[in-house]
């Protein structure tokens, strides 16, 4: 059996996503940001071999959740984290609202520009519109009920970017020593 890929969560890039994505979309929301990350994520990984925040997404009636980050959203992760969404972002209820520009000193130029294009081409949309449209994704409707959303998934449907897939699933177990050696210090 295949092992899944995955990445490193990077809260910073994460909260400094929400405030980009915040401040360059209109009414932004927890499950309008969701799927805008989402989108973000996959694109980035079919050009460029990674995704932005490396979170996992897991397949939720909504549509895919970087769980992780939404943690932080709903003020379940640690204090340190917290503070940081704090001081770029205020989500009341279900909405999110900018309070000032994100640090893109936390982004490749790459990141930038495929979070400036998520936000051109799906960043007019509706959550539900959105909701249903990643409804159609193979990497959604494949998954599991509540389950993980494997990165190998998001290369469905896109045979030019095998290479891609290819050297991202022989790069995993890379990912899993350096992770290892991250956890023992």
């Amino acid at each position: 059996m295949a092992k899944t890929i995955s990445f490193r969560f990077s809260a910073d890039k994460f909260v400094n996503a929400v405030a980009y994505f915040a401040l360059k979309c209109p009414g932004m929301t927890k499950l309008k940001l969701c799927k805008l990350l989402f989108y973000a994520d996959k694109e980035h990984l079919l050009r460029y071999g990674r995704p932005i925040i490396g979170d996992q997404y897991y397949k939720l009636p909504y549509g895919p959740v970087p769980t992780r980050g939404f943690d932080i959203l709903k003020g379940n992760s640690d204090s340190a984290e917290i503070a940081l969404l704090e001081k770029y972002v205020s989500v009341v209820g279900m909405n999110i609202f900018p309070k000032r520009n994100p640090d893109r000193k936390v982004f490749s130029k790459s990141d930038i520009e495929i979070m400036e294009g998520t936000c051109a081409h799906y960043g007019h949309l509706s959550a539900m519109e959105l909701m249903k449209l990643s409804h159609k994704e193979p990497s959604w409707i494949k998954a599991g009920p509540s389950g993980l959303m494997d990165y190998e998934l998001f290369f469905e449907g896109k045979p030019s970017s095998d290479p891609l897939r290819e050297l991202t699933e022989s790069e995993q177990e890379t990912r899993d020593l350096l992770g290892q050696f991250r956890a023992e210090r």
